[in-house]
């Protein structure tokens, strides 16, 4: 199916929700069962939401933000909040209350959909005040007023408020879709970093526009007019809302769910696309290659897992193993993946179904223009660029070369073809004592499919020899201590115990006969805390802060170095 979109994100929705109307956007559990939500549905409350905000007086280019997990409501308002030509911002819902705070003020929100009144209260428990919040609209449960003087509103209140403005404003949708132009700010998401506080990152329509219409272009094609998919990414992150922008151009019907939940649903719902992180697709793979020895029963295994209807399959985020994506391609199904920022809206290249190479990221799309500097940084150039970060004009100068070009921080390589090969991310290269120029994801990808390791990070810039910090799968690896006889009184001991450790030396053992000798890991240290957004190990799309895991376990790093001199290895 292929479709050209030359509007904005809310001139598009009521087309179609005008032209499906009696059809379902979208399923949702209820009780047990799958009840429809038809686009008739959709459109009322969205127009509610519009004249709501409109009537408590929310302006052009006003910030109101969203800070929840997925559900219909962030879906309806994030849609209004378009529609009243405000800019969105979405703060992910498992964001620390400290990194809340801080959108919610760097971003000047003036509105804020919240998800409950628990949340509510952690964002406001600390003695930070909000100059430019006034209203808080919680999307589920009681409200109560409370000591920031903020006005807040239930979302059955704030319902009732658009429905009393529509009746006096009745043509007030249509002129602002008519007003809005592709200079309009449409939302301003905050790139969690890898380190210090996230910046703003102001997208408008033009960009998302010219991002959609190389997408549609490339992929349009494979995707059958009105597919079902399951829409589980979290629409607080490009991809995920990126994802239901797609449903309501292409005319998805999305079964809503959730990350624990989606690849139990695959079966059973069938759908006929999926787009997905690279770990969800690596998890279909190990249960599939583990379901038997046969070749061809693994392939049939995977198809019943997957659903057996999928017609299109995009991973996104971070890289996917070539393996996986071969194996996928036995079974006949093709996954595509591209590359890009949120910076970029987000895409730069992606691979096409008849003109691919998976050992690279794809081709650039056509209105992009990419090259390569001379250390290599992949540096790009068009309409899907930002004009910079939000109220942050050293961090946009340093974004950005002399004559305009993005910076992407990122490591690249032409292949044969006009493929670009991703290297790794520039400032991260790791530099040993004798010269060696080491990526260390390319590492650390290696034991993503362990079952036993939930995370490894490579350290030893400016050392003879690499170490790293180890985090477990605490469930599988208290089984197989149970299943063994490992005795333990905690979750600590059983990490530092002899065969944990052995355990854990015999995988890294495996993986370094792969690596040539100046990339082996010679000693590591295990870690019992696992990485979280909440701990600031991760960002909150689940990447490693490795510049906050080396502060933290810098110490224990550290002492790889000289527990065992006897050991040491020089590297040229």
């Amino acid at each position: 199916m292929t479709t050209e979109i030359l509007k904005t994100t809310q001139a598009v929705f009521f087309d179609q929700a005008e032209h499906w109307a009696d059809k379902p956007r979208f399923m949702v559990k209820n009780g047990g069962e799958w009840k429809s939500i038809l686009w008739s549905e959709y459109r009322k409350r969205v127009e509610l939401i519009t004249h709501a905000l409109k009537s408590i007086g929310i302006n052009t280019d006003d910030k109101v933000g969203i800070y929840s997990d997925n559900s219909l409501e962030w879906i309806y308002a994030g849609i209004g909040i378009a529609t009243a030509q405000a800019v969105l911002v979405p703060i992910y819902h498992n964001s620390t209350a400290d990194v809340a705070r801080f959108i919610v003020n760097h971003s000047d929100i003036k509105l804020l959909f919240i998800r409950n009144l628990s949340l509510l209260k952690l964002l406001l428990s600390s003695e930070m005040r909000f100059p430019i919040l006034k209203y808080v609209v919680v999307m589920e449960g009681d409200i109560e007023q409370n000591s920031n003087n903020l006005h807040c509103f239930s979302f059955d209140e704030f319902y009732r408020m658009g429905e009393n403005h529509k009746v006096t404003h009745p043509d007030i949708i249509e002129e602002l879709i008519e007003t809005t132009t592709e200079d309009h700010i449409a939302q301003m998401l905050y790139t969690s970093g890898t380190t210090g506080r996230p910046k703003g990152v102001p997208l408008t329509y033009r960009s998302l526009i010219a991002s959609t219409n190389d997408w549609l272009d490339i992929n349009g094609p494979l995707v059958l007019s009105e597919s079902v998919d399951l829409h589980w990414l979290p629409n607080s992150h490009i991809f995920g809302w990126g994802a239901l922008g797609l449903g309501n151009i292409l005319g998805f019907t999305s079964y809503l769910t959730n990350p624990l939940e989606v690849l139990q649903l695959l079966p059973e719902i069938k759908p006929h696309l999926f787009m997905s992180v690279p770990a969800y697709f690596e998890k279909l793979f190990q249960l599939t290659i583990s379901s038997s020895e046969n070749e061809d029963e693994q392939l049939e295994t995977l198809r019943k897992l997957i659903g057996g209807r999928i017609t299109f399959l995009l991973s996104g985020g971070a890289g996917l193993k070539r393996e996986v994506k071969e194996f996928f391609l036995k079974a006949g199904m093709w996954i595509t993946e591209g590359y890009g920022l949120t910076e970029c809206s987000p895409t730069l290249t992606m691979n096409r179904h008849n003109d691919y190479n998976f050992d690279s990221v794809g081709k650039p799309y056509s209105c992009v223009d990419i090259k390569l500097a001379k250390d290599g940084e992949i540096l790009a150039r068009g309409p899907v660029v930002f004009q910079g970060y939000y109220k942050d004009p050293e961090a946009t100068k340093e974004v950005f070369t002399q004559d305009g070009w993005l910076r992407t921080g990122d490591v690249g390589q032409w292949l044969d073809g006009g493929f670009l090969k991703i290297i790794g991310r520039k400032k991260e290269i790791i530099v040993t004592s004798g010269g060696k120029n080491i990526p260390p994801e390319n590492i650390e990808l290696k034991f993503r499919y362990n079952p036993y390791i939930e995370h490894l990070v490579v350290y030893g810039d400016g050392k003879k020899y690499l170490v790293a910090a180890v985090t477990l799968s605490r469930s599988i690896v208290e089984q197989w201590a149970k299943e063994n006889s490992v005795t333990f009184d905690s979750w600590e001991e059983l990490c530092v115990s002899p065969t944990v450790e052995e355990l854990v030396q015999e995988s890294i053992n495996l993986l370094n006969s792969e690596l040539a000798s100046f990339e082996t890991i010679k000693y590591f240290r295990i870690i019992p805390e696992n990485f979280t957004p909440l701990n600031g190990l991760l960002t909150s799309s689940l990447k490693v802060r490795r510049k906050k895991v080396y502060e933290y376990y810098k110490e224990e790093l550290e002492a790889l170095y000289c527990e065992r001199p006897a050991l040491l290895q020089e590297e040229g």
